[in-house]
């Protein structure tokens, strides 16, 4: 697998994901996470733009926490992998720039969590991904 490394600007990721479970980020809080040490945070390049897929709960931890410069991931197939497309389109769409775009975004109950969002994914991968 092809994949490439490197330091972007936090301001300049647009996240895919379009809401944060409160659940989540609050473990990642309780976790202390090292902000130089928080593990892979991966994204794609797509239309130009660059879009996390994972660690987005972290990635807004970060923000919080005032980290202007981030280390990521971008796995070259990823770019083309249509639910990844599909979810930064609909970034686009909603008007997401960057993670502090989430900061009214938190669902407090994680069933509805993953009803939003969890089972969304699942859905258009079933329908548009087969």
């Amino acid at each position: 697998m092809k994949y490439k490394r490197y330091q972007i600007n936090i301001n300049n990721i647009i996240p895919q994901q379009h809401y944060l479970s409160r659940d989540k980020y609050k473990s990642v809080e309780k976790s202390k996470l090292d902000l130089s040490d928080y593990g892979d945070i991966f994204v794609i390049e797509y239309k130009d733009k660059v879009f996390s897929v994972d660690g987005h709960h972290r990635l807004f931890y970060l923000y919080k926490n005032g980290v202007t410069q981030v280390n990521v991931v971008c796995e070259l197939s990823d770019n083309e992998h249509k639910l990844y497309q599909i979810l930064a389109d609909e970034s686009l769409e909603l008007g997401l720039k960057s993670i502090s775009d989430l900061e009214n975004k938190f669902i407090d109950d994680y069933e509805e969590y993953k009803r939003l969002w969890i089972d969304k994914c699942q859905k258009i991968l079933k329908e548009e991904c087969n």
